[in-house]
């Protein structure tokens, strides 16, 4: 029998294991179409067992083995059905070893059995425990941002902690029904204090002891009218947690308490509140095709929350948070870490990243609006959100939107700006 690296040299040619390439690394042969995971946290020992089923499909015409990221788990087992597989660790890949191939389009699925730990991604304190990103340090995924699939999450604990998730609740049971990519799947669970107030038909729902209501339901509004798309779910959940988390997911944010307790003292510190509602337009609902366009997330949102606060509290606070990002990415251009906003050199989400996509991003969206015209950059928003709702994006789809709507006299600057700042 063929070694598992030599197996993984024939079936995924371009993708030398512990080689570096050129550019962003290719998409795995595999789709996940579902992930059905029952996790039980130990608060008391700071540990959590999970158990995921995950249902893929082959994109290649024979699949021998199945990667996956696993993070820093324990993993206890690799079943399909109740035959146990062959499985490897490889730093914090898992390679699953299919005795029988997967021929292309046809389906298999392979149940995990595991323990997470305290990690980037798993949070835990002694009467919570929540996600921050990094969602493989607490299920088994493929976290590349194309792969998208659905959820059904059931998470056993104490009666009295209240839990919030992606997808929708079903008792313990939360089911995610549109397909997202892994890196947006997140929760909650704890003995947190719990709001909801109905705007809109949305339910608004607070965790934790945070009065946001009303700044929620101004930011959602603004979003609505420049995006021409209305908020894409019917329930927001904030979590406001111990700790230092800022995390966005589908129908949801994360948020730390500290930051509650900054908004009683000044009311206008609304940046990140607006911030990651934002992301439930420009990172959920439309997502960069992978992440070498990071900054149709970041950069869209940290400049929507300046305009939500331009709005809020006047141009003179928009300009000051304009300024404040161009300092930023002033800043890192003299210290040499400039480089195309369009970035293709990155293997792992981390090095796509950074401050340089939220504030050179920032930025450069309000300089096209300036350039554009608010009348034509905000039709060209709401062009370029309503051609793309529920979909993924690059720069040329931003690009093409705007073109659309700029016309032949703004076209020729429109394209200078783009292969000045963004390629």
């Amino acid at each position: 029998m063929k070694t598992l690296t030599a197996m993984l040299g024939v079936i995924l040619p371009g993708l030398a294991l512990g080689g570096s390439l050129a550019a962003a690394p290719l998409s795995r042969p595999y789709l996940v179409e579902h992930y059905d995971v029952h996790l039980t946290p130990d608060l008391a020992r700071k540990r959590m067992a999970g158990e995921a089923t995950i249902k893929l499909t082959s994109r290649i015409e024979r699949l021998d083995v199945v990667e996956l990221d696993v993070g820093d788990m324990q993993i206890a087992s690799v079943k399909e059905g109740q035959a146990a597989r062959y499985f490897e660790r490889k730093e914090k890949t898992l390679m699953v070893v299919l005795p029988t191939p997967v021929y292309k389009n046809d389906h298999r699925a392979i149940t995990i059995r595991y323990t997470a730990v305290p990690a980037k991604g798993l949070v835990f304190f002694s009467d919570q425990v929540y996600t921050s990103f990094f969602t493989s340090d607490w299920m088994p995924c493929d976290e590349h941002p194309e792969d998208r699939a659905t959820l059904t999450l059931t998470i056993d604990v104490p009666p009295q902690f209240k839990v919030a998730a992606s997808g929708h609740p079903d008792g313990a049971k939360w089911t995610l029904d549109t397909p997202d990519p892994a890196f947006l799947y997140a929760f909650a669970a704890g003995d947190f204090a719990e709001s909801t107030k109905t705007v809109d038909g949305v339910t608004l729902r607070v965790l934790g002891k945070a009065d946001v209501f009303d700044d929620t339901v101004s930011a959602m509004h603004f979003l609505v009218e420049r995006s021409g798309k209305p908020y894409p779910l019917d329930t927001y959940t904030q979590v406001f947690t111990h700790g230092t988390v800022e995390q966005e997911a589908v129908g949801m944010t994360l948020l730390p308490e500290k930051y509650a307790g900054e908004l009683v003292k000044d009311p206008q510190n609304l940046n990140l509140l607006a911030h990651e509602l934002a992301h439930q337009w420009y990172g959920v609902k439309i997502l960069a095709k992978d992440w070498s366009d990071f900054w149709l997330s970041e950069g869209m949102v940290t400049f929507l929350a300046d305009a939500f606060l331009e709005q809020r509290f006047g141009k003179a606070r928009y300009d000051r948070e304009i300024a404040d990002s161009k300092r930023i990415y002033d800043n890192l251009r003299a210290q040499g870490r400039d480089r195309p906003l369009f970035f293709t050199d990155w293997q792992t989400p981390q090095q796509a990243g950074g401050p340089l996509p939220y504030h050179k991003g920032a930025y450069v969206l309000s300089e096209l609006r300036r350039t554009l015209t608010d009348e034509v950059f905000w039709r060209a928003l709401r062009a370029y959100t309503n051609g793309h709702w529920g979909g993924t994006v690059t720069s040329d789809d931003l690009e093409a939107a705007m073109a659309s709507v700029a016309g032949k006299d703004l076209s020729k600057q429109l394209t200078k700006m783009f292969q000045e700042w963004i390629y």
